[in-house]
């Protein structure tokens, strides 16, 4: 599969990423360790080296099953975690708490360092905090060894350019902004260029919103977005595929992502995905 340099580091990570969110069973579809493993076995004999995963995602359980799935020598792949958010409306991006989350990341994925450490939603915290707090935090841990790129992620747009602008970041993790229902993603073209800064997308399917039946409750798009969804799933049916498919392959044109990241809750899933691709 190809690889994409991660915008200004040294860090190259295949053009489809995987998300370990269903690990932490937040979505319809429960995913046991035995199947966490066959999965990652098969995403990395098909050519997919970057893993995405978080504390936030089942409290540590997406993360633990990760980690257990993973091999033994992980040197050939690339491992993103992230910090600061931890419950639905548990924010903290202390110093203290940060280091803590690290340390225990670390342990759960089985490792000695991280490629990639993201600010987890940062909209929901004062921006000084990110910027006087978080990110200097972070610039230590890569002058320390202990990871590799500092990034950054949320929704609105406006507040990861923000951040970006005013600090050094070198990946920034965007969701659900390229897809069939929302492609203001191209808005920050000349900026991750001229920033040289690595851009991830992430959320084909809108949360789950852009899939036949594994979109959950709690979806902040899913109340408004029927009627264009249902147009969706129409014209893929018109065009004999899936609104997995459609959703997916639309999204993976993103002219300036470096990635494109998405969960997956069995190996059928990840056998589809990467045919599409």
């Amino acid at each position: 599969m190809k690889k994409n340099r991660l915008g200004k580091t040294e860090i190259e990570i295949s053009r489809l990423g995987f998300g370990a969110s269903p690990f932490g069973d937040i979505y319809n579809r429960k995913v046991t360790q035995l199947e966490a493993n066959k999965m990652v076995e098969y995403a990395i004999g098909h050519g997919i080296n970057y893993f995405d995963v978080a504390p936030y995602y089942g409290i540590g359980l997406a993360e633990e099953k990760l980690g257990n799935a993973l091999p033994k020598n992980t040197d050939n792949l690339i491992i993103s975690t992230k910090v600061g958010r931890y419950g639905l409306n548990e924010f903290d991006f202390s110093i203290k708490r940060l280091k803590s989350s690290v340390e225990t990341s670390l342990k759960r994925l089985n490792r000695d360092y991280l490629d990639i450490l993201i600010c987890h939603d940062i909209e929901f915290v004062d921006k000084q905090i990110i910027l006087d707090q978080a990110v200097p935090f972070l610039e230590k841990l890569k002058k320390e060894g202990l990871i590799r790129a500092i990034g950054i992620s949320g929704l609105p747009l406006s507040v990861l350019k923000e951040v970006a602008t005013k600090s050094e970041i070198d990946v920034i993790l965007s969701y659900c902004k390229y897809t069939l229902l929302d492609q203001s993603l191209l808005s920050l073209k000349s900026f991750i260029k001229e920033k040289k800064i690595g851009l991830i997308n992430a959320s084909p399917y809108a949360m789950g919103l852009l899939t036949q039946n594994n979109c959950p409750e709690w979806n902040p798009f899913k109340k408004g977005s029927e009627n264009k969804v249902e147009k969706i799933k129409k014209e893929a049916f018109n065009n004999k595929k899936t609104i997995e498919q459609l959703a997916f392959q639309y999204a993976s044109t993103c002219p300036i992502s470096n990635c494109i990241l998405t969960g997956f809750s069995d190996v059928e899933e990840l056998k589809n995905t990467l045919s599409w691709i």
